[in-house]
């Protein structure tokens, strides 16, 4: 049965259908990028239906640049970029079974964004969070190897929680990675995370041999971790080592990439360890350092306080 919203007009929802098999199976994507591309896509569809169009053939750019606009008084730019993307990933479908003759989304701008400098925490803060799950339970010995590897590779949440057994090269001290758009990169991991890996590992050789799971990091009824369980988990470590705010898995993977930079890393392999398909991606670590640096400079420096006197 195709899986599509009663409140939209039988020719939108068709649509959506077909577009959704288009992105899983001709061009593969990710379960993430479908359901994100989706969710604005159904929006766009449900904007239509509000003004009496009841297929994507009678819309057009004018169509567009209403929606955004309307989208604009509520969201970010970021957010209005992302819906656009979509739709023109949506206008990319339409194009190709003739249902447009020409790209409309291309008629709208993409709103101006400023990417936000990434929230880190310091080296002593890491340390204190990746040294919390200290307890000998399932738990706790899994998500201190979690805790350690995210930290030593700079996985994405969604990577890590889908890392397999296989994926690992123990002797090579490297990991396999599957990222975005089924991109695979070798990433290097390090030995503290390697013997936290293994310890977890061994003191359940007896529970991995009977359930067989097919990723690494598992729950106790055996299924692959969730990034909402990897959340709340490391949520509740940074709470035991006394960091008051917020803190989100995806700042591990930003810790790895600044304090690489601060040690002095090659901005390209830092790139290549975060699958990054371009630089100016990756540039944004820069401003973190160079923040950082001169936060350091002004508690630091004997004279950075001192006026001359005159």
């Amino acid at each position: 049965m195709k899986p599509r919203k009663s409140s939209l007009p039988k020719g939108l929802g068709d649509g959506l259908y077909e577009f959704r098999l288009r992105l899983e199976m001709e061009l593969g994507k990710s379960k993430n990028t479908v359901a994100s591309y989706l969710s604005d896509a159904s929006q766009f569809a449900e904007f239509l239906a509000g003004k009496n169009i009841d297929s994507f053939a009678g819309a057009d750019g004018i169509c567009i640049a209403e929606w955004i606009s309307e989208i604009s008084k509520i969201a970010r730019p970021s957010t209005q970029s992302r819906k656009l993307s979509a739709v023109k990933a949506l206008a990319d479908f339409l194009i190709e079974e003739k249902i447009w003759g020409r790209d409309f989304s291309k008629l709208v701008s993409r709103p101006k964004t400023r990417r936000p400098v990434p929230e880190v925490l310091s080296r002593a803060e890491t340390l204190r969070l990746l040294a919390e799950p200290n307890g000998s339970s399932f738990e706790e010995i899994r998500d201190r190897a979690m805790l350690e590897f995210m930290y030593s590779s700079g996985l994405r949440v969604s990577e890590l929680c889908l890392i397999k057994y296989s994926d690992l090269d123990f002797e090579g001290k490297i990991v396999r990675v599957c990222g975005k758009g089924d991109k695979v990169r070798l990433v290097p991991i390090g030995s503290r995370a390697l013997g936290a890996i293994e310890k977890y590992l061994e003191i359940f050789k007896e529970e991995f041999e009977r359930k067989k799971p097919v990723h690494l990091f598992i729950t106790k009824r055996g299924r692959a971790m969730s990034r909402k369980t990897f959340w709340f988990n490391i949520k509740k470590y940074a709470r035991r080592a006394g960091i008051e705010r917020e803190v989100k898995p995806h700042m591990l993977r930003h810790c790895f990439a600044t304090h690489l930079l601060g040690a002095g890393a090659n901005l390209m392999a830092i790139k290549e360890m975060l699958g990054h398909s371009d630089l100016s991606t990756t540039q944004i670590y820069t401003k973190v350092a160079d923040s950082a640096l001169i936060s350091e400079h002004a508690a630091r420096h004997p004279r950075s306080k001192m006026k001359l006197d005159v």
